[in-house]
């Protein structure tokens, strides 16, 4: 199993100051010492106050841990945030571990990062390292091979980031239907594009929809861990997009340090995979005739127009408020 003291991590906050000191805490009670944090920039003056309650932390933390610090300039969001938040860890890490601040990974999960960070460092069909799947089989204690990552607390590689980066660079300027056909023909779903290019032009705050397509377009794999490996204490008022845990199909309370057999790689079970997929906004899709291509290629017009009355709409509304 990989030793844990040089394993460089990533924390993403904004404004959960007890959330942010607990994830923090955990990983030094864990044996973690590199430690990187990235805050978006804050929106209010109540933002403002609890991100300097969180520097001032980091600032008293130094004498005992490495950390180091980025605040953004402005408030960039939860697609934009994220992005530049991860693009700078990599700038000085080889790779490493990305956490939110309401996460916690068990010390044998951080140990199996380690592990499989090195081990598949030039592999070049594995993306990312997932540390949560719910659909897994929590009495086989392996890893499982699987089309998509979940982002409540994984790892990856500067040089497969770098190449998400410039793939989503490359693809930016595409429309809904030419997303579509880049799409393999089994996850060729119209809904697919219009989530990618609702994020590519800022209409769903979210960055890790691309990331996903990036693994599914290329051809790449997430190695998850299977089990419950991480505790995720964020489902509250202060939750973005998942303020609500009875949306959650998962028992948190089935957290624990498990063994894992770091050896024994298995394929998802095709229904669970299905299911996975779905979570992460994609779907297989039925064998396209004539007629479903020409529904889709209608929808692609049809979503291209709303974003297009949803751009003007944002853009006025920008306008007004700058006056």
């Amino acid at each position: 199993m990989g030793e844990i003291k040089d394993l460089p991590v990533l924390i993403l906050g904004y404004n959960r100051f007890e959330k942010f000191t607990r994830c923090i805490s955990t990983l030094d009670k864990q044996g973690i010492k590199k430690i990187y944090v990235s805050i978006d920039g804050p929106k209010n003056d109540y933002d403002k106050r609890i991100q300097k309650k969180i520097i001032n932390f980091c600032r008293r933390s130094k004498s005992e841990l490495d950390i180091k610090f980025k605040n953004l300039d402005k408030n960039y969001g939860c697609r934009k945030g994220p992005i530049k938040g991860i693009s700078w860890f990599f700038e000085e890490n080889k790779y490493g571990v990305i956490l939110e601040d309401d996460v916690i990974v068990s010390k044998k999960c951080l140990q199996l990062f380690s592990y499989l960070l090195e081990k598949y460092f030039f592999k070049k069909d594995i993306m990312s390292i997932s540390s949560f799947n719910e659909f897994t089989n929590k009495e086989i204690e392996s890893i499982y091979n699987i089309s998509v990552f979940r982002s409540w607390g994984w790892a990856t590689w500067s040089e497969k980031w770098r190449m998400h980066l410039d793939f989503s660079n490359k693809i930016r300027n595409l429309s809904i239907w030419q997303l579509y056909n880049l799409l393999p023909e089994e996850f060729r779903l119209i809904e697919t594009a219009e989530i990618i290019k609702s994020c590519q032009l800022n209409l769903l705050d979210a960055w890790d929809y691309e990331f996903n397509f990036s693994h599914i377009v290329n051809n790449k794999k997430s190695l998850t861990i299977g089990g419950i490996n991480n505790y995720v204490y964020g489902f509250d008022d202060s939750a973005t997009h998942t303020a609500d845990i009875k949306n959650i199909d998962i028992d948190f309370e089935l957290f624990c340090e498990r063994n894992i057999d770091e050896k024994k790689i298995l394929e998802l079970e095709t229904n669970k995979n299905f299911s996975t997929l779905e979570k992460c906004g994609f779907s297989y899709a039925n064998k396209k005739n004539i007629f479903n291509q020409t529904k889709d290629l209608f929808k692609s017009w049809v979503y291209s127009f709303v974003f297009y009355l949803r751009i003007i709409k944002r853009n006025m509304y920008k306008k007004n408020y700058m006056n």
